[in-house]
């Protein structure tokens, strides 16, 4: 006779029991919900320092072109004061837009004659200098002659503290400009909101030490120096020396929603593993709420990938939005360019210019003109660069190059259009075949004079459908093409029509170098200033040997 089975052992009896399955699961719930939460803590923080090192980066590329923008016009004084034999008259006409109070860029400039002893001043701008006889002063003058770039160094007086400035040309030091920059007596400087540093503290140093001494720039108070936490620390070119950009996040740079969520999903693990061990049993419904907890989990994971995206895109189109850093080299031409950053701070801006050879017989140009200012502009404008020259590389004519870019531009989506003018140059016609897109029109510099191309004008890019038409040239032995955009000529409360006409009687004359000719127009049409970006492109065919 067979007997009944043994009834389970009582350990194997509670292991089944409704009170131990739901006390396993409370503990597995427990122990999840701490993992994930410490995993999404790790996960944000990690996240926050890669976004504060893109934030940085966009920072410093910012900061990189304020520096151009001091160097500039330091660089075109001194190719003024080479060109006109140290003509104090000349120096101070084209100095004299930079030189004032803030926002202007220099609160006092000079000219130095570079002899043979020791650097003798020739003319000042704007307030006296910090240290205008001073032997210092004089040594650092008399070394920029042997210098490749422009020298810094920080000056202090009983007036506040200065940074000054000093350039020579090494292959040509006959000359050497000097110029002096205010630096606020706290060193605070508020940040705008709608700057590339409104989300971060900042504070920048003259050179590769987070010294006192050396601050240059902050917008924290003093007792907050030098930034704790998490930071960054990039060094910038500056002359001879450096800047030393460190930041720091003001607030949680991915959101509200990031800076919460490890918390967030602690207190809703706690509360599963509360109805957990209410439900007991339930193991299928709790298997399902785990379930959707983990992709709940995995789309915010991926969220925070996508914000993270986005701000490494930003670093991307300042990288692709660069101007060419040098013209391509054409034995039939002389070419020469400029470009000049406006008076509106140091956001990015639209202009460009481009010069491409096609082949050994042809050359294409573009000048163009984004509407508006910051990152979306310098975007678009990188686009349409690109664009246009693979088209012209491809060997379209200007007009279907331009209607083929027209595609790629809608102000009612990108809130932006552009004004373009597209060239092609044949090298043994010289002949230049020309197709414009609501741009100013080019000026054609002669022996006789100067005058503006007639053309048909069609619509700016993103402004709607349209046709665009060419027009065919010769260029006049000795004669010079000059593309710009409205920058150069446009100002307000003036009709554009003077600044064309003022353009016209600039560029007339004796025939001089290209970048002697671009210096003179930029020194004359800027006088007073532009709140505009500032993009030139200049050509002459050679004259044969």
């Amino acid at each position: 006779m067979t007997g009944d089975p043994a009834p389970p052992a009582r350990g194997a009896r509670w292991l089944r029991s409704p009170v131990s399955v739901a006390l396993g699961i409370a503990l597995i719930s427990l122990a999840v919900t701490g993992v994930v939460s410490s995993a999404a803590w790790h996960l944000d923080h990690s996240n926050e320092h890669r976004l504060l090192e893109v934030q940085t980066k966009q920072a410093a590329a910012l900061v990189g072109a304020a520096v151009t923008g001091i160097e500039a016009p330091l660089q075109d004084s001194l190719d003024i004061a080479a060109a006109t034999h140290g003509r104090a008259s000349k120096f101070r006409q084209y100095i004299a837009s930079s030189v004032g109070p803030a926002p202007r860029i220099f609160v006092s400039a000079s000219l130095w004659k570079a002899g043979t002893a020791s650097p003798t001043l020739i003319t000042t701008v704007g307030a006296r200098p910090a240290a205008a006889t001073s032997a210092a002063t004089i040594r650092m003058v008399g070394r920029a002659v042997h210098s490749k770039t422009f020298l810094v160094t920080n000056l202090s007086s009983a007036g506040g503290t200065r940074i000054g400035f000093a350039l020579a040309d090494p292959a040509n030091p006959g000359y050497v400009v000097y110029a002096e920059r205010t630096v606020p007596a706290n060193r605070r400087v508020p940040v705008e909101s709608d700057s590339a540093f409104s989300e971060l503290d900042y504070a920048t140093y003259l050179g590769p030490t987070e010294s006192a001494a050396a601050l240059a720039t902050t917008d924290v108070a003093p007792n907050r120096l030098p930034l704790s936490g998490s930071t960054v620390r990039v060094a910038i070119p500056f002359g001879d020396t450096v800047i030393t950009l460190v930041t720091s996040a003001r607030g949680h740079l991915a959101g509200t929603l990031a800076a919460q969520l490890w918390w967030i999903l602690l207190i809703g693990g706690l509360l599963l593993s509360a109805v957990s061990t209410t439900v007991g049993g339930a193991l299928a419904r709790g298997r399902r709420q785990a379930e959707l907890a983990a992709e709940t989990n995995t789309a915010l994971y991926e969220r925070l990938d996508a914000l993270y995206g986005e701000q490494r895109t930003i670093s991307e189109t300042l990288q692709h939005a660069l101007l060419p850093q040098t013209n391509p080299v054409v034995p039939e031409l002389e070419i020469a360019s400029r470009y000049v950053a406006g008076a509106q701070g140091v956001e990015v801006g639209g202009d460009w210019y481009s010069l491409v050879a096609i082949d050994d017989r042809h050359f294409a140009f573009v000048v163009g003109d984004v509407s508006g200012r910051g990152v979306p502009a310098a975007a678009i404008m990188a686009r349409i660069r690109f664009t246009l020259r693979a088209y012209l590389v491809e060997g379209h004519a200007p007009e279907r190059a331009l209607q083929m870019s027209a595609r790629q531009l809608d102000i009612t989506v990108d809130g932006h259009m552009a004004t373009v003018i597209v060239g092609v140059g044949d090298l043994a016609a010289r002949q230049v075949t020309v197709a414009n897109a609501g741009h100013p029109l080019p000026l054609l510099v002669t022996p006789g004079g100067a005058s503006f191309l007639p053309m048909p004008v069609g619509r700016p890019l993103g402004v709607g459908g349209g046709t665009y038409v060419s027009t065919t040239f010769t260029m006049p032995a000795g004669s010079t093409l000059l593309a710009f955009t409205d920058g150069l000529v446009e100002r307000r409360d003036e009709d554009l029509d003077l600044g064309m006409a003022r353009l016209a009687a600039a560029a007339g004359g004796p025939p001089r170098p290209l970048d002697t000719l671009l210096v003179e127009l930029l020194a004359t049409m800027t006088q007073d200033g532009s709140d505009d970006d500032i993009a030139m492109l200049a050509f002459r065919w050679r004259d044969p040997a």
